[in-house]
């Protein structure tokens, strides 16, 4: 989430009244309150009261911070987007095709982390805004475009020189299908990604997906060399076969 795309610092309460130093206190301990219960609890099972006693304060004074479960819900959610925005950091540095795994297995590992510290939060954030609340999809889509724009110019500007530069374009559309398949196994339950071939096999082969894309150049296109070769290996198989043809007539 860019600078100019984070909603704006709250700076009242629910009855417009300037927040203090106190009352920035409590709001924050409401919402580390939440964050607790959501450790146990999905988000649709948190109550006003719930939070509340986590807080050790009354259900009177979260509505004096939050309009409802939904509002502290964005809130969190806007904090998770922010630890999000983290991610460009690391697109951000030189990559060079030498280094290509080095920061994909790192990007694969902060991005999980990430997921495994805000699941719950982030997993209500894409229910809403596939049900169409604009606010949790402008979230949503805060923190995705930045980053798969900033993706998408590396894997232009790490093309190997052998590879047909990508235009930025298909590079988009490469790096929304690298981080599509990213969300998609963050979002899976650990316990059942531990079941099976286990988390650290499936953050490698997701760093070595990311990889080949970086290398592959543009897609549905041919390097040179290899288009040359294969046609080196057809010419060959043709004559081959007229070879053989002629044997077979003789």
């Amino acid at each position: 989430m860019s600078k100019a795309d984070t909603p704006p610092a709250v700076e009242t309460n629910q009855q417009g009244q300037t927040l203090g130093r106190k009352g920035m206190q409590t709001r924050q301990n409401l919402m580390s309150a939440a964050r607790r219960l959501l450790d146990v609890y999905s988000p649709v099972e948190l109550t006003a009261v719930s939070i509340a006693k986590e807080a050790g304060t009354s259900s009177a004074s979260f509505y004096m911070y939050f309009e409802d479960i939904r509002d502290i819900l964005y809130a969190l959610a806007i904090d998770a987007g922010a630890d999000m925005a983290t991610l460009q950091e690391i697109v951000d540095q030189p990559w060079v095709p030498e280094t290509v795994l080095e920061h994909s297995t790192r990007l694969v590992e902060r991005f999980t982390a990430i997921w495994q510290a805000h699941r719950q939060v982030l997993r209500f954030r894409n229910l809403e805004a596939d049900r169409g609340d604009p606010r949790f999809e402008a979230l949503r889509m805060n923190t995705y475009v930045p980053f798969i724009d900033k993706v998408a110019r590396q894997i232009v500007a790490t093309c190997p020189p052998d590879k047909q530069r990508p235009t930025l374009s298909q590079a988009f559309a490469l790096a929304s299908v690298l981080h599509a398949a990213m969300e998609r196994l963050a979002t899976t339950d650990p316990a059942v990604v531990a079941r099976y071939v286990g988390a650290p096999k499936v953050n490698e082969a997701l760093a070595h997906t990311i990889q080949l894309v970086f290398s592959a150049g543009a897609p549905g296109v041919v390097a040179p060399a290899a288009a040359a070769k294969t046609a080196a290996k057809a010419a060959k198989a043709a004559k081959t076969a007229k070879a053989g043809t002629k044997i077979s007539k003789a």
